[in-house]
């Protein structure tokens, strides 16, 4: 093998060593921190990867205070390398208090909403960590790739949640609400109309002799239709974080 042909051989090997990397590490699951990296193969494009940052900023030294901002910062890349090929960055993105941040996971579900245009999802999730009134929440942010810029154009939607008040032992109440975030078939200013379908779980629990027993209930699913106002989807306030 002449020297030419060893050095493209390695260079092949050199890309096809970092795309497995890459790929692999995409699978790992963050530490158990609220500042961290995670990434994702793209689907839609399998040759760019979603990478997402996390980086927490406490208001005060105190390990045992939930309190502080989060700033985000997105990128999407090369598989087989770590340049950017667009980015975004958003300082004080979240806010953790007594409802804390939990972290988020990126969503590559199939989001095209031009001929042109597929988004990609970022899921943040928010909890209150009590057995007699718990609450969790989980919001979802959208963002489009236009040239070296990431877009946001739908932010504050929340696609479930999860609160109750209990005794403690047995006895309570629960409402568990669940989102699904469809294309759909109309358009404004350019952009799909996006149908929010929501369902909610009613539960009750209650002591029967010595049995904690439950029973639930499933309302009806409502449908709302999200539209674009030429900058972001325009959410509605029941359905904000």
């Amino acid at each position: 093998m002449t020297a030419k042909k060893l050095l493209n051989s390695l260079a092949i090997l050199g890309l096809m060593t970092a795309a497995s990397q890459a790929q692999a590490s995409c699978e790992e699951p963050p530490f158990s921190t609220l500042s961290f990296t995670i990434c994702k193969v793209w689907p839609a494009y399998d040759d760019q990867t979603i990478v997402a940052t996390s980086i927490f900023k406490p208001d005060s030294a105190d390990a045992n205070n939930d309190g502080g901002n989060v700033d985000l910062e997105l990128s999407v890349i090369h598989s087989t390398g770590s340049k950017p090929l667009a980015t975004y960055r958003k300082t004080d993105a979240y806010y953790s208090d007594a409802v804390a941040y939990d972290g988020l996971a990126i969503d590559t579900a199939r989001y095209k909403l031009t001929p042109d245009d597929r988004a990609f999802g970022i899921r943040s999730s928010f909890g209150h960590h009590s057995s007699v009134s718990p609450y969790n929440k989980t919001e979802l942010a959208l963002y489009i790739k236009e040239g070296e810029i990431l877009r946001p154009v739908l932010e504050g939607l929340v696609i479930s949640t999860s609160r109750g008040e209990w005794d403690g032992n047995c006895a309570g109440q629960g409402e568990e609400t669940q989102r699904t975030v469809d294309i759909g078939k109309t358009l404004h200013n350019g952009f799909a109309d996006l149908v929010v379908t929501s369902t909610v779980t009613m539960t009750e629990n209650f002591v029967v002799g010595e049995e904690c027993q439950d029973k639930s209930k499933k309302l009806k699913p409502t449908r709302v239709t999200l539209s674009y106002d030429g900058k972001q989807y325009v959410v509605p306030e029941a359905l904000k974080g």
